[in-house]
């Protein structure tokens, strides 16, 4: 039976380490299913299944779960839009709900099905219009909420990373699996206008308080990026751990990251120099398990983490920033696929059922 790399198949999906245990990734056609037995070393098969999502509506304050959304097939990335939830699927639709009564709103063909795509979307709040990495390595750009297609382009090879830069204009970033690069991409015309290559693969792709300073996390340290306009990008170094999610957090000029085997605070500093910032991690501490997901509340003091901890089975986090402690944590079924926090402080987590 033929087996591949976790992350050939299915961008984003795990981060491993030398002492991960086993992970079986199902296929059939556009339906892909994920169990996970921890065990022995790292290995992928592919099998003859379906598969479902599941979304969590958990409550900010004590975790609790406010609601269930299952059977949402292919289920793969999320996107929180004023009154509505939109869930990105690998067959190459958007669903859409309504995000106080969980009504089903729609279904909507986007691109054409793909097993390895759909897993991350980005938004530009400025223009109402929604980025989703789609089937073949291209960027599907649509309009919210009525999911209208736009446009269907390239701009690099497998894209593995996504984040709009607000502001006037705004900008596109988009980062490059094989290559390592970011690129920043015009979201006007479509093209690329600058690109930077990195010596470690990139993992994710946060933009702060300051719509010019973009932060890439990759896997051997996390970067500032300074954006000084169309064509134009000045990469400083940052913090030197690696970075497998991050997230900003709102109203502010740190970032919540997840290092693999802890999550902390992103803090950078200027140098007696000026112009010259550099960065470090403050008040991490220890978080259990792989394939973490990061997302900032929006009360100005908890951050969350999404991570799979085996036996088919996520631990969602809730980390204290401003005190730098776990305040709670509870388990729920499933792999993890995404995480969001929506303003009203409601968090959405999305797993395989």
């Amino acid at each position: 039976m033929r087996k591949r790399s976790i992350n050939s198949v299915l961008p984003g999906l795990a981060e491993h380490c030398s002492s991960c245990s086993k992970l079986s990734v199902l296929f059939q056609g556009v339906f892909l299913a994920v169990i996970i037995v921890f065990s022995g070393c790292t290995d992928i098969t592919e099998f003859d299944a379906a598969f479902n999502g599941q979304l969590h509506i958990i409550s900010a304050g004590d975790l609790s779960t406010l609601n269930t959304i299952s059977g949402i097939s292919g289920a793969r990335s999320l996107l929180i839009y004023p009154g509505n939830i939109f869930i990105a699927s690998t067959e190459g639709v958007v669903y859409r709900y309504d995000s106080e009564t969980l009504a089903f709103a729609g279904e909507y063909q986007v691109d054409s099905p793909s097993p390895a795509g759909f897993f991350q979307m980005a938004m530009d709040q400025s223009s109402g219009t929604a980025y989703l990495i789609g089937a073949n390595g291209k960027i599907v750009k649509f309009s919210l909420p009525d999911c209208i297609v736009q446009d269907v382009y390239s701009v690099c090879q497998a894209p593995v990373a996504l984040a709009v830069a607000p502001g006037r204009p705004s900008y596109l970033y988009v980062g490059d699996g094989p290559t390592n690069t970011i690129n920043q991409v015009s979201t006007s015309s479509n093209t690329v206008l600058a690109s930077h290559t990195f010596d470690y693969p990139i993992k994710s792709i946060a933009v702060g308080l300051f719509a010019d300073s973009i932060i890439v996390g990759t896997s051997r340290g996390t970067f500032l990026v300074e954006e000084l306009g169309a064509g134009n990008l000045r990469v400083i170094d940052g913090a030197g751990a690696g970075c497998s999610s991050i997230d900003d957090i709102p109203d502010d000029t740190t970032y919540v990251l997840a290092t693999g085997h802890s999550v902390g605070v992103l803090q950078f500093y200027k140098d007696p120099a000026p112009g010259n910032p550099s960065a470090e991690i403050i008040g991490s501490v220890e978080i259990e398990g792989i394939s973490h997901f990061v997302a900032a509340g929006y009360d100005w003091q908890h951050s969350y983490v999404l991570s799979y901890i085996g036996d088919n089975t996520s631990r969602l986090t809730s980390y204290n920033h401003a005190f730098f402690r776990i305040d709670q944590q509870v388990d729920i079924p499933g792999f993890p696929l995404d995480l969001k926090v929506s303003g009203s402080n409601v968090i959405y987590a999305l797993t395989y059922e």
